[in-house]
């Protein structure tokens, strides 16, 4: 099956891309799980390939998109108490962009993988992990190092903050935005070391496999060449540290 044929990908285009690799025929079923605006539904969709998306619509996130789409209800439809709502053995694989840092009970969220994937089937999960130098939803680096609740990274991301990084910033002054940031990430992100999602993954998948050389060059497209000569072992690792994971399992 062709490729998207971009000069670079973004994530949704990569997830999708994986699917159509890995799949025999577009006579598949996938699920984006945590699946947003749906942008990869739609992208898997145009391309004739039978994709569903779920997600718990969490009040410190955004579904513009999702607004006037007619996918919402039917296609793209509502978690309640962390259980995905298919049945089991439903698809062939699944996906899931940029989730896994804020599922509190990564156990029941891999339960339930296991549950709604075939035998043999396969899913792709790209998300940050403790080791991450990035924290990407406010831009402020090693902000998710600090333990929760405690008062220096408050000022340390203020400091940060003065110094112009940081996004999201809107009207907020430096130290409400500080406060506020540290706040969400306090109730909506919890962060695993490498260690620990590897060995909750390997618990219930086999296969478990890191792609993110893969991921790198996909996203950078013609660029990649600038940084090819590099040992993957160092491109795998300046990918983990700016980016996040990108792991490959299959289901038993």
């Amino acid at each position: 099956m062709s490729t998207l044929g971009l000069t670079t990908m973004s994530n949704y285009d990569f997830c999708t891309q994986w699917v159509i690799d890995n799949a025999d025929s577009r006579q598949i079923r996938v699920l984006d799980y945590g699946c947003g605006g749906g942008e990869i539904v739609k992208l898997l969709r145009d391309r004739e390939v039978e994709a569903f998306g779920c997600d718990t619509f969490y009040e410190a996130a955004t579904y513009s998109e999702l607004d006037n789409s007619a996918l919402l209800g039917t296609i793209i439809v509502k978690m309640e108490e962390n259980k995905i709502p298919f049945p089991d053995n439903y698809f062939d694989f699944l996906v899931s962009n940029q989730v896994i840092e804020h599922v509190e009970d990564l156990d029941t969220t891999l339960t339930e993988f296991q549950r709604v994937l075939k035998p043999g089937g396969q899913f792709l999960t790209i998300f940050p992990d403790k080791s991450t130098w990035r924290e990407g939803h406010c831009d402020i680096p090693f902000l998710h190092w600090f333990p929760k609740q405690s008062t220096p990274r408050i000022y340390y991301t203020l400091l940060l903050r003065s110094l112009g990084m940081g996004s999201f910033k809107g009207n907020k002054s430096p130290l409400e935005w500080s406060q506020d940031t540290c706040i969400w990430l306090d109730k909506w992100t919890y962060y695993r070391t490498p260690a620990e999602i590897y060995s909750q993954y390997s618990a219930r998948f086999s296969e478990v496999r890191s792609i993110e050389v893969d991921l790198l060059q996909k996203r950078l497209g013609s660029r990649y060449q600038k940084i090819s000569w590099l040992p993957k072992s160092l491109q795998q690792s300046l990918t983990m540290k700016f980016a996040g994971r990108a792991i490959v399992a299959r289901n038993l």
